[in-house]
This record gives C-alpha cells, structure tokens and sequence, in this order.
C-alpha cells in the first residue's frame, strides 16, 4: 500500500510539473523593447522609401504617407468625422477596422470628444473630407511599454484611413 501511495504521489507530482511548465510563459516570443520597436519602425520606413512612398512626419512623431489628397477644412474639436479604418501591425497582421463594427464600415465620432491614442489623434488631424492616408505610430503614442489587450509591449501601430466626410461642429 506504502508504494501505491508513494507512486502515486510521483505521478501526480510529475503531472503537475508538466503542466505547470506547459501553461507558463512562451520562452519563444523574444522580449520587446524600445530598441527592437526602433529597428522595426526604421526598417518598415526604409522599405516604403525604396518603393517610392513619400513618407512625412507630423510634429507629434508619427510616420504618415497621404494617398490621396482631400478638400476643404481640417477637423477641429467636435466635429463630426465619418471615417473607415483598419488598424494592423508592421507585419500586416489586422488588430482592428471599422467593419467590424458599422455595417457601411464608416465609424461617426466626433473629433477630440472620444478618448483615442494620442498617434490616432494626430493622424486624423491630417485629413480633411475624401483624405486618405496610412499612419505609422510609435509605441509612445500608443499603448507603450505596457501593451494592451492583444497589443504587445514596444508595438508601433498602422493605421489606413479613409475620411469619408467631416462636417463642422453645429
């Protein structure tokens, strides 16, 4: 009986230490930091400047390539903007997008009245009615150091952005 209890015992300990190291963290995935977001952001620009991409850069730091010019005013606060988006990673992986969650995939707010990214912010401020234009924020306009949800830490955010109409605060 001593030794059915005793491996029974080693059996549930070895099981138990299986498993505990199965759920642990994934030793694979390399940490993110400040310098390896650098790296990306640098390379992911270089690339689109060896395809002919005019890539500019607001005073905030975020990286923008305006595909197609708009008309008339810039939002200021309150107004109202109808604008299609879809937010991905540098590997093109899709976080986010507008048609998700509006049928037309047209998403009606108005501007600096919801709280945002401070890097979203700023790439908005770029377009006016019929605008489009992809948008490379930092980390540091983003969620930083801290990630958040199924954004990692260190992870530089891209935008496309398509502002279907703004119409003036009433």
């Amino acid at each position: 009986m001593k030794r059915i209890v005793s491996t029974s015992i080693i059996v549930l300990s070895v099981t138990i230490l299986i498993f505990t190291a199965s759920c642990g963290i994934n030793d694979d995935a390399p940490e993110r930091t400040a310098a390896t977001e650098q790296q990306e952001i640098n390379q992911a620009i270089t690339n689109l400047l060896t395809k002919g991409y005019d890539v500019d850069t607001t005073e905030l730091g975020v990286f923008y390539i305006m595909n197609k010019p708009g008309t008339g005013s810039y939002p200021q606060k309150s107004d109202t903007c109808y604008l299609i988006y879809t937010g991905f990673f540098l590997n093109g992986v899709i976080f986010d997008a507008s048609a998700y969650y509006y049928k037309d995939s047209i998403w009606k707010f108005n501007y600096l009245d919801v709280s945002l990214i401070p890097g979203f912010n700023d790439g908005i401020a770029l377009l006016n009615k019929g605008a489009e234009a992809d948008i490379i924020i930092p980390s540091s306009l983003a969620y930083g150091p801290g990630g958040y949800a199924e954004i990692p830490p260190y992870t530089p955010l891209v935008f496309s952005l398509k502002m279907r109409d703004l119409r003036p605060k009433q």
